[in-house]
This record gives C-alpha cells, structure tokens and sequence, in this order.
C-alpha cells in the first residue's frame, strides 16, 4: 500500500463518495448544493447531526443505499491512509517523489550499482567526499538504508535501462558496478554503454575470465579485487614500510587524497608550466601527467606548458584540493 497509483485511488474514493451524494441530494430533493454536501458527509461519516430539511421517499431510499454502501469504503480508505501514515509508507511516498526530482537536477554525477558490501563502502567514501552520486539495487533493504543515509536512490535492475535513465546516465560523467555477479555487471556495462557512449565504466571482476568480455563491452577500467590485494600483500611482504604509503590515503584523519584533474582551455592551469603555478608552495604536489595520446608521465615534467585536455594527477589536503581544482 505504498505505491503512488494506491494512493491516488484512494483520494479520488474520499472525493467521488461526498460528490456522487451531493449530486443524489440535489437531484432527488432539489436541494441547493451547501446543504447537499453537508448531508453527504454527516451520512457518510454518520455523526448523527439533524438533516437540515425532512427527506422525501424517495431521499430515504436515496440515503439507504448511499449509506451501506458509500459508509464501507469511505472508512476503508481512511483507514488504509492512516494506516500508510502511521507506518511512514506515506512519508517515503513523498520522500522518493522528491528525491526523483533532485536525481532528475544532477549533471556531471556518478551511478554506484549494486549496495553489497563493497557498494557500501564506495558510497561512503563518495558522500565523505562530498561528492554526487546515485545508487541503484534491487534489494529493499538496502535502498532504504541508502536512504536512511541519505543517499540518492532507486530500487530496480541495473540492466534495465528505464533505471539507468531515471538515474540521469545520459548527463553522468561515470558509471561504476560492483554486483557479486561477473555477468551481472556484464550486462550492466552493455546497457550503460549502449546509453552514453562517452561514460567512464569501471566495474569489478571476480574472475579472470571475465576481463576479457568487460573490455569488450565498453568498461573503461576493470578491477579485480583478488588481484589487485594480491599485489598489495606481494609489495607489503617484500616491502612492509609501504604500509605507511598506503595509509596516508585510507586515513580519514589526515585528510590526504589524490585527485585527477583535467586541463581546461578556460582553467588557470592552460599554457603554463608546473614550474610556474608553483602547487608545492600551494600545499598540493602533482605526481603525474598524462598527455592526450601518451602514456603517463612519472615524475611529470616542470618546465614543460600544460595544454588543453593534458590530465594531472595530483596529492594534498582534500581541502586544498577542493580549492584550486574544483570545477565552476
């Protein structure tokens, strides 16, 4: 009883009930429609108040069968909304009509699918980050709790591409799905690629096997958790001073991130060098530089002017981060 069609049927029971008996009064006892409302409702509500003129026959009759049978499903409706609202079904009626609508606002966002425990995390570290987002799964459950943590939402298959639309892909600028299931995000990748051809796609990958097939149904980048904390623990046991390396960026109290920032034609960055902006004086150190058409530049050169669409990795304060390359 928590959908939007239930909801308006029974709305339109609590108005066509008085309406169908002002009309009955007005024809049958040529009464003017004032008193015909009032009539309607002390009948159906059945408070007992005086009639405000005596009733013909054929009034009595009227009133006879518009009682028992108006009187059962105006209460039923009653009921049921007070029942909707007392178990707050009203309430995430309201709330998931609004949330459609701030979905429908976003640009430039990015779709998390699936709400297992990686999902989770990932939505977690993206709302810390404060960044815009939407989740998608088909469990209850989980969509509620999303809410709860006041994450936009939508419940449904993310192979479906009416879900994908109303999570707004065609205006998203990523797309990422983490469902148990190599086939399932399989045919999450196909859809979203099929949707919008510039999307960044990144998914997870249980097994080897199904590398392969990601990249060749559009995914952007793969990950595979098995392999990628193997490497992990393989630089950990040749390396165990890197464990400090790597907590600087897991480490919510430092406040250390890394961010990809792209080279604009309008950015302050366009046509100078490194040498020249100085980021280390800012608190931010890029450590990388990717050219359109190159492989990634490890350190990134100093003196060399940053052109438009060149990506710069960079590491600080997410703070200062957020300040000097936030987009407008």
């Amino acid at each position: 009883m928590g959908s939007l069609p239930q909801v308006l049927r029974l709305v339109i029971i609590l108005i066509v009930l008085p309406l169908v008996g002002t009309v009955g009064f007005m024809m049958i006892e040529d009464w003017r429609f004032l008193d015909a409302l009032y009539m309607s409702f002390i009948t159906l509500s059945t408070v007992g108040y005086e009639v405000v003129h005596p009733l013909s026959d054929g009034g009595k009759v009227f009133v006879i069968v518009y009682l028992g049978v108006g009187f059962s499903f105006f209460f039923y409706s009653l009921t049921q909304i007070g029942e909707m609202a007392v178990k707050g079904d009203l309430q995430r009626l309201l709330g998931g009509r609004i949330m459609e609508r701030q979905i429908k606002a976003l640009e430039h966002h990015a779709i998390l699918c699936g709400l297992g425990r990686m999902g989770r995390a990932i939505a977690h570290e993206m709302a810390a980050k404060g960044q815009k987002f939407v989740v998608i799964d088909r469990d209850p459950e989980r969509v509620e709790r999303a809410r709860q943590e006041g994450w936009l939402c939508l419940r449904g298959d993310v192979s479906d591409d009416n879900v994908l639309k109303q999570a707004g892909i065609e205006r998203a600028r990523c797309l990422a799905t983490v469902l148990p299931h190599d086939a399932d995000n399989l045919f999450c990748v196909m859809s979203a690629r099929l949707l919008n051809k510039e999307l960044t796609l990144i998914t997870r990958a249980s097994n080897e096997s199904a590398i392969d097939k990601l990249k060749r149904a559009g995914a952007t980048r793969i990950v595979s958790p098995y392999t990628t904390g193997a490497v992990k623990i393989s630089q950990l046991m040749i390396h165990p001073e890197l464990e400090d390396f790597f907590e600087v960026f897991s480490d919510k109290n430092l406040d250390i991130d890394l961010t990809i920032v792209h080279v604009e034609k309008s950015s302050i960055l366009c046509h100078k060098t490194l040498r020249e902006l100085a980021l280390m004086q800012k608190g931010v150190m890029v450590v990388g530089l990717r050219r359109k058409g190159q492989k990634l530049e490890l350190p990134p050169p100093l003196d060399v002017p940053l052109e438009e669409r060149d990506i710069l990795i960079a590491a600080g304060k997410s703070t200062q981060l957020t300040a000097l390359f936030a987009r407008p």
